[in-house]
């Protein structure tokens, strides 16, 4: 394969990854402008009328909802990046006698924390679990008791779970990501 057909071949693959993580971007916002209208909705109802309190259990279940895709977004993107980091930009770089480090992906990963709305997605998982669990066991009523008690078992062994499985540690972050199944 000839260098120009090699370059315009990463190049090709370099624009289609990259505007894929441009749609992971815009597919965040999407899911969060959606899970904020969902839980305004959800507190809207409930708060309406003293006897539909019990709205508020479906809070922690729309949050953990769209805190999955959300969160499974910024994986996908990760590992997106890091393909253009490891495998595309240096290539195209040594195809065309340049600096790696000139290479956007590489660059911007010295220079920005890609992904850091991600910890206020877990942090705001946890809050929606909490919150409207903690205030039902204060205004509880005896017919809500062994709901809430299921309720607040699954709700708390899912926002756990998501946490433990989408929880990254700085010293990973050069490892490789596989997605998980």
């Amino acid at each position: 394969m000839s260098e120009e057909r090699a370059i315009a071949h990463f190049e090709k693959i370099r624009q289609d990854v990259r505007d894929e993580v441009k749609r992971r971007i815009e597919q965040r916002d999407k899911y969060s402008i959606q899970l904020t209208i969902a839980l305004g909705v959800i507190v809207v109802v409930a708060f309406s009328r003293i006897d539909l309190r019990s709205v508020l259990l479906a809070a922690p279940l729309v949050s953990i909802y769209f805190t999955i895709l959300i969160l499974y977004s910024y994986r996908i993107h990760k590992v997106l990046a890091q393909y253009l980091r490891e495998e595309i930009e240096p290539e195209m770089a040594r195809l065309c006698g340049t600096s790696p480090d000139k290479e956007w992906e590489t660059y911007y990963n010295t220079k920005a924390v890609p992904g850091i709305r991600r910890w206020f997605f877990l942090l705001a998982l946890w809050v929606m679990c909490l919150a409207p669990l903690f205030y039902l066991w204060i205004a509880k009523r005896e017919s809500l008791c062994t709901i809430l008690i299921i309720a607040t078992i699954l709700y708390i062994g899912a926002a756990l779970t998501i946490t433990i499985r989408f929880w990254e540690k700085k010293d990973k972050d050069n490892e490789r990501l596989a997605p998980e199944a």
